[in-house]
């Protein structure tokens, strides 16, 4: 039986070779609506292509897409390389074609290819990340699709993401990682975040019942992302601060 528990999909640099955690990436890519795009080689120019996930057939191995190309034509068992990315979060990886499955096969715009064996997983760190744990106390609201509300503290943070750490074990709560919605962070009385994100990571203490999540800001406004910018650099001025401080 396929895991869609969260719990078993890590993305963090480095490779996911296992099948279920593929099978799980290609969902989320779905239901955050990640970027992706394939490369072919037309004659002697490299061109890219974008294209919307449709669905994935983990039973056959395969899974499905849309392409800005129309109907993109490919080769019998040609194999492209595709790139994927959300917020901090780039993906690359290569696929076969394979053969046309159910009533998508009348479809000509949906194109299938078969799982990867390979998903090559890159963090973008654009900015610093600075730990506020030691510095100040910093509390940040996650909605859930279904409304609930989850609150929690941040730990650390970037311009592209954040770990949070919630007082309870949200382990079945976010078997799906797609119930999140959004959160707000209450940096100041004059600045609160609020943005769009996405669940990527999460480890549980079932025992100490604390749940730490990974997440990634999803369509940050460019104001915004300069203030928090502005934020994180005075938040690691006041850690030297503190630091120099202890030392003396």
């Amino acid at each position: 039986m396929e895991n869609d528990d969260l719990n078993s999909l890590n993305l963090s640099d480095g490779d996911i070779i296992h099948r279920q955690q593929i099978v799980q990436l290609l969902k989320v890519g779905i239901a955050q609506q990640w970027t992706f795009s394939f490369v072919k080689k037309v004659k002697s120019r490299i061109i890219a292509h974008s294209i919307r996930l449709k669905s994935v057939h983990p039973d056959e191995g395969l899974f499905s897409f849309i392409s800005d190309a129309g109907n993109a034509k490919f080769s019998p068992g040609e194999t492209l390389m595709f790139r994927g990315q959300s917020g901090g979060l780039s993906v690359v990886f290569q696929s076969r074609l394979a053969d046309s499955v159910g009533d998508d096969a009348k479809t000509p715009s949906i194109s299938h290819f078969e799982l990867p064996y390979k998903v090559a997983c890159t963090q973008l760190r654009k900015t610093l990340r600075v730990n506020l744990e030691t510095i100040m106390r910093v509390p940040v609201t996650l909605y859930m699709v279904n409304g609930a509300i989850v609150e929690g503290a941040v730990m650390h943070i970037s311009s592209s993401g954040a770990k949070f750490r919630v007082e309870q074990n949200l382990e079945k709560e976010f078997r799906n990682p797609g119930l999140i919605d959004a959160c707000k962070i209450d940096f100041s009385d004059d600045f609160e975040l609020q943005s769009g994100i996405q669940l990527i990571g999460m480890l549980n203490d079932k025992d100490a019942e604390v749940s730490f999540l990974r997440c990634q800001f999803m369509q940050l406004q460019t104001e915004d992302e300069d203030r928090l910018e502005k934020f994180i650099d005075e938040a690691l001025n006041l850690a030297d601060e503190l630091q120099a401080a202890i030392t003396e």
